[in-house]
């Protein structure tokens, strides 16, 4: 094997990288946008609310209408606005590391197979005398070898921390949601017997 060969190699070996680094980008930009329209749906609908309730606290005719108003449901209604958005949120966030996963995955085992068959190529054309050169390479790829799967093992363990606390964060929001709820419920009845 000559010296272009070898570089011939390496060269699709590189672009390979290269494409799922493209592949990346363009998966980190498809989930930003879904999250940018989510956040400005959710923006639309928390003003068009917050316009309708002044509305209707400007046009009351006594303080008890607009306590009325002002009421556990309301207080219900914005909880399970914000609980939908964040398990929006959370959905798409998870897709996106699915999808991150996927692309690494397929990025090491795309590297890992072509360094091998350049590896093998080189064994097999490796000029008499050379053996210890071989040895040599064969054994630093073996270390990298073994460092990518060390980093496939991290992200997967980061990957799946990171949904766990987000399902964590989901779930302590709902239950703050619960209290506040629970909470106003009796000062709504004890108004409502006044």
């Amino acid at each position: 094997m000559n010296q272009d060969q070898i570089n011939a190699k390496l060269s699709q070996i590189s672009s390979k990288g290269l494409e799922s680094s493209f592949a990346l980008s363009e998966a980190a930009l498809e989930n930003a946008q879904k999250l940018a329209e989510l956040n400005y749906a959710a923006s639309k609908d928390a003003l068009v609310n917050v316009q309708d309730s002044i509305t209707q606290v400007l046009s009351a005719k006594d303080p008890k209408q607009v306590t009325d108003l002002i009421s556990a449901d309301l207080l219900q209604d914005a909880g399970t606005q914000a609980a939908a958005y964040q398990k929006k949120v959370t959905k798409v966030l998870r897709d996106s590391n699915k999808e991150l996963n996927n692309v690494v995955e397929s990025s090491i085992e795309q590297f890992q197979k072509g360094m091998q068959e350049w590896i093998n190529t080189i064994s097999a054309n490796a000029p008499a005398g050379s053996d210890a050169f071989v040895s040599a390479m064969k054994t630093g790829y073996g270390s990298a070898l073994q460092g990518f799967e060390q980093f496939r093992a991290v992200s997967k363990e980061a990957l799946a921390t990171a949904e766990k606390n987000a399902e964590q964060a989901f779930e302590a929001f709902q239950g703050q949601v619960a209290q506040v709820k629970k909470a106003a419920t009796p000062a709504t009845r004890s108004r409502k017997a006044a």
